[in-house]
């Protein structure tokens, strides 16, 4: 990518869910792609060891924030349904505490993180075998790194000698702590699985058990372009399926 090009906006509000999701896994990647670059640098990128980490501290934070937001897009009614139940501020569109948005989206879905994969096998015309990932998406593990990285960007009160402290005990563990971060993050976003769960606005509750319903398998691909394959997969009803037919239809979205 050229070093002079602007980071591309996220896709448009009224885009479909999936183009959302594509838009912000774009952005993922190019922020992943910068922190391992960095990481990798022999000599400070920044002229400073201080600076080169709070660097990489920003882009931890808006990887876990761009996770949350995209992780509404496949589960967006149902989410809607949970925060239309709240008596302060019903309105979802006005979300932005990340912690608070995943705590959220547990409560609808066990799958409201990316699913790390391995290995992908073809099992038969339409059906796939999926390996476990080699780390495990967790909500403690990323509101973990989400809250790390945003004391790290802050600023310490010097009236305060615990606040200095801390500060200091925060620099000495930086690179270190980044390089684990950074790490967990890229072994879990750059080939993964988004599912979600079928929901009726009408009829469903938020809260309630379902089927899922469609699985976005991403790959982020080479990272020396922004290129990102979300091939798309919907599920089918059993019970109305004709005998060899296939369980998911999909489709390539680059």
């Amino acid at each position: 990518m050229n070093p002079d090009q602007t980071m591309k906006p996220m896709a448009d509000s009224k885009a479909a869910a999936h183009e959302r999701y594509h838009a912000a896994m774009v952005e993922v990647k190019c922020r992943l792609r910068a922190a391992n670059r960095v990481l990798g640098a022999k000599k400070p990128r920044t002229l400073t060891d201080g600076t080169d980490n709070e660097f990489l501290w920003l882009q931890v934070r808006k990887v876990v924030e761009l996770v949350a937001f995209a992780g509404i897009s496949s589960d967006e009614a149902r989410y809607a349904a949970l925060r239309a139940e709240a008596k302060d501020n019903p309105d979802y569109t006005r979300d932005w505490k990340v912690g608070d948005i995943l705590k959220r989206l547990a409560k609808i879905t066990p799958h409201f993180l990316p699913i790390a994969i391995g290995n992908v096998q073809v099992v038969s015309e339409g059906r796939w075998h999926f390996d476990a990932g080699q780390e495990k998406q967790t909500l403690e593990r990323f509101v973990e790194i989400y809250e790390r990285a945003g004391e790290h960007l802050h600023v310490p009160n010097p009236f305060g000698e615990a606040s200095l402290a801390r500060h200091q005990e925060l620099l000495a563990t930086s690179r270190v702590q980044l390089v684990d971060d950074v790490e967990y993050l890229t072994n879990v976003l750059w080939t993964h699985a988004k599912v979600g769960l079928e929901f009726d606005p009408q009829t469903s509750e938020p809260r309630e058990a379902a089927n899922p319903i469609s699985a976005w398998l991403v790959r982020l691909g080479k990272p020396d372009n922004d290129d990102v394959n979300v091939l798309l997969a919907e599920g089918v009803d059993h019970r109305e399926q004709t005998p060899g037919a296939s369980t998911e239809e999909p489709a390539n979205d680059a």
